[in-house]
């Protein structure tokens, strides 16, 4: 009886024909095509100081948020990632919302730069409370209070 070996083979085979048949995997995707390029890093401000003296980096050295009417008042401003075209604006309130001061400097393009504003009134600042609004391109990006104490 051949039947039985005759079955077997004819088993093998179509077992490896369809084995043989099935679907190819895909090649791997082509790796020379780039990827998107990431989005640079936005312009932030990663650090408000206020105080009565700066150091040679622009830094506060005495950390205050308390003054006499004749200090002057120090801003330090650190931001990450400034493009040539950033710019900080301070924005300075007294308690019933008058603006008594305002001004802007353009930022050093970089990774990591500090700018400095002082806030000087040559006559004595008023006692009181005052809010100083820091903006980066027009946004805002953190306040700080501020008082005058005699």
């Amino acid at each position: 009886m051949t039947y039985p070996r005759f079955s077997l083979a004819i088993v093998a085979v179509a077992a490896l024909a369809l084995n043989g048949c099935g679907k190819k995997e895909e090649p791997p995707a082509d790796s020379a095509v780039a990827a998107p390029t990431p989005a640079p890093p936005m312009a932030s401000v990663t650090t408000i100081e206020t105080g009565k003296h700066l150091d040679a980096n622009k830094r506060v050295v005495d950390t205050a948020s308390v003054f006499a009417p004749r200090d002057t008042m120090y801003i330090a401003v650190v931001t990450a990632n400034a493009t040539p075209s950033s710019t900080l604006k301070t924005l300075v309130t007294f308690q019933d919302g008058q603006v008594v001061d305002s001004s802007s400097q353009a930022v050093q393009a970089g990774p990591s730069s500090v700018t400095e504003f002082h806030l000087v009134k040559p006559g004595g600042w008023p006692t009181g409370d005052y809010t100083v609004e820091i903006m980066l391109d027009g946004m805002s990006a953190g306040t700080r209070k501020l008082t005058v104490r005699r």
